[in-house]
């Protein structure tokens, strides 16, 4: 089966009376205009320009631009889970298609090319390391591979930060993870997020002190050996690894696969 390469628009405007359908390509449903709707709506008026990334059903994962200027909006970049469990990067997805917050009505459908991210290299991450805070950004990809969630308060978005943490992580962890480079509020449950500074953090989040002292971890450790090391092909196997999820599907096969054996031979005899 054809990997869907298409990416629907939906562009909602906010007012007073909240956020409302401006534009949207052929392909959005009235469900997934409702679930946007709903996201929209539980995030709140956009203080600050930010990108974020939610799910809008079981099929459908979204990329989100939040504007504050000329007026309040949100611009959606509707992708089918598989394509961006190939791509998982949602700031390359964003640089792309800028939003179009000037349309209205009927907006085309956009399609990527068929082709995948060039890969990340050693110096690409050496960058990333050269541009500060380098013990936050190596914790955060040991916490969020460890299944913690991150907050970091701040009055403005922190684009750069989160893209450099996106760096770094695998690939498939990179499209399971969601970040928001600023919520106005916890709501909506991204594994990371900036954030004006909560009344408590939540449990199993880690603010960015408890972030930058995160116990140093097996995946943490072998990243810096690879990057020491110039090692591109270490750091590519790196980036290749499977999620726990994956190793638990593994698992849960392997397990199904033995007992359906095992009763077929069972009733051979």
């Amino acid at each position: 089966m054809a990997l869907d390469l298409t990416i629907s628009q939906l562009l909602l405007t906010r007012d007073a009376a909240g956020p409302r359908v401006a534009g949207q390509s052929a392909g959005v449903t009235p469900a997934l205009a409702e679930a946007a709707l709903q996201v929209a709506a539980r995030y709140g008026a956009p203080p600050v320009a930010a990108l974020f990334v939610v799910d809008l059903s079981p099929g459908t994962v979204a990329v989100v631009r939040t504007a504050v200027t000329p007026s309040p909006g949100f611009y959606f970049l509707l992708l089918s889970r598989p394509l961006y469990g190939l791509l998982g990067d949602p700031f390359e997805v964003a640089d792309r298609y800028p939003p179009l917050w000037a349309a209205r009505g009927d907006l085309p459908t956009l399609e990527w090319p068929p082709e995948p991210l060039p890969r990340r290299t050693v110096a690409q991450i050496l960058d990333a390391f050269h541009a500060g805070d380098m013990p936050w950004l190596l914790g955060g990809a040991q916490a969020l591979l460890d299944g913690g969630r991150l907050v970091f308060e701040s009055d403005a978005a922190e684009e750069s930060r989160l893209r450099r943490l996106w760096l770094l992580l695998p690939d498939r962890s990179r499209a399971e993870l969601r970040p928001a480079t600023f919520a106005p509020n916890l709501d909506l449950d991204f594994h990371a997020t900036v954030t004006p500074a909560p009344a408590a953090v939540p449990a199993n989040h880690l603010s960015a002190d408890m972030t930058r002292d995160y116990p140093e971890g097996r995946y943490e450790f072998a990243l810096q050996v690879a990057v020491e090391s110039n090692d591109q092909a270490a750091l590519d196997r790196l980036f290749a690894r499977r999620t726990s999820t994956d190793v638990l599907r593994f698992a849960l096969t392997a397990v199904g696969v033995a007992t359906a054996a095992a009763l077929v031979v069972k009733l051979a005899f």
